[in-house]
């Protein structure tokens, strides 16, 4: 890799943890054995390393133990999932990709797995039931709806990869909280405060700035500090690479330009977290509404930090596994 260095990214918000974290972690990896997304010791050790539990008790440092438990198996499965499309035989496999996706999509529709499902797909039915006992028919239609848009960013990855075409820094950026799972995993908020953003709310200016800024400042900083990681797998979507390749740069131009972008949107996010208190008087929100509505934003907050302090600490970009150590469970696409 070209001589870079990486910046010390400053999320300015509280660094939490939940104290649930060791629990969590024991049943996210009964519950990876129990569905086949881990099949031998080796994986398990890759498992612990990449950190999952320790992730979502960063992200959700006040959830109760179930809810945490709940938050831990989905990102397990989100990054299981997602290296699927990226180091396993559906990655470099269009039409695997499609039939992989269009087999999940019928899931969150409510349909069977058949006889075939794997893994991945057997893994996602537990996750739909036990979400849908928690979630209203409006939550689930969003975060089923969310999830689908991350399958199709997922196949546009796996187009670009089969052309060996880099995306240009607009397309990039237009599909990266998709392609990173972030909208269904800030609905996930929500689940665990148990309590739905109003729609008034929801579609303001300001709280969709919010949502938007925070998104990018995580999936920025998951392009600076998993930069290594990419670039030994060969991997271009990665605004580092994206914007060197457009405006023909350096590596270490590219990354300074990421970490400047990260401190203007969370200006930007700290601009519109202001103008909301404005935007609940106009709306005449009551004190109730308006506090649960801050323990969300306050989530918002808990994952841009939270992924920056867990990215740190991960084995998952401090030691990537390659491609050949990455299960391929594309045989659950048969029938």
């Amino acid at each position: 890799m070209e001589d870079v260095a990486l910046p010390v990214l400053r999320i300015p918000f509280p660094s939490r943890i939940n104290p649930f974290e060791a629990e969590a972690a024991a049943h996210t990896t009964e519950w990876a054995w129990q569905y086949g997304l881990i099949t031998e010791e080796a994986e398990q050790v890759r498992f612990a390393g990449e950190s999952y539990a320790r992730l979502v008790a960063r992200l959700y440092p006040e959830a109760s133990l179930p809810d945490l438990e709940l938050a831990a198996d989905l990102n397990s499965w989100f990054h299981v999932y997602d290296d699927q499309f990226e180091l396993a035989d559906v990655g470099r496999d269009p039409m695997l990709a499609r039939r992989l996706a269009k087999r999940t999509e019928s899931l969150l529709q409510g349909d069977p797995p058949g006889p075939s499902a794997g893994p991945v797909l057997r893994g996602l039915v537990d996750l739909r039931g036990r979400m849908r006992i928690r979630a209203g028919a409006p939550w689930w239609e969003r975060f089923s709806r969310n999830l689908r848009q991350c399958f199709d960013a997922a196949i546009w990855e796996v187009d670009n990869r089969a052309a060996g075409k880099i995306p240009d820094p607009a397309s990039y950026v237009d599909r990266k909280l998709d392609i990173a799972y972030v909208p269904p995993s800030f609905d996930l908020i929500e689940l665990v405060e148990h309590f739905e953003v109003p729609a008034a709310i929801r579609i303001s200016p300001e709280y969709t700035t919010l949502q938007h800024e925070a998104g990018h400042v995580v999936v920025c900083t998951n392009d600076v500090i998993g930069l290594r990681r990419e670039l030994a797998h060969g991997e271009f979507h990665n605004l580092v690479v994206v914007l060197k390749n457009a405006q023909d740069c350096t590596l270490q131009e590219a990354v300074d330009q990421v970490e400047r972008t990260i401190s203007e949107r969370i200006d930007k996010y700290l601009a519109a977290k202001e103008a909301l208190e404005a935007r609940f008087d106009i709306l005449g929100v009551d004190e109730k509404v308006r506090q649960a509505t801050q323990r969300c934003i306050a989530g918002l907050e808990h994952w841009m930090r939270g992924y920056l302090d867990w990215a740190l600490e991960s084995q998952r970009f401090s030691d990537p596994v390659l491609p050949s150590q990455v299960s391929s469970f594309h045989r659950e696409l048969i029938d």
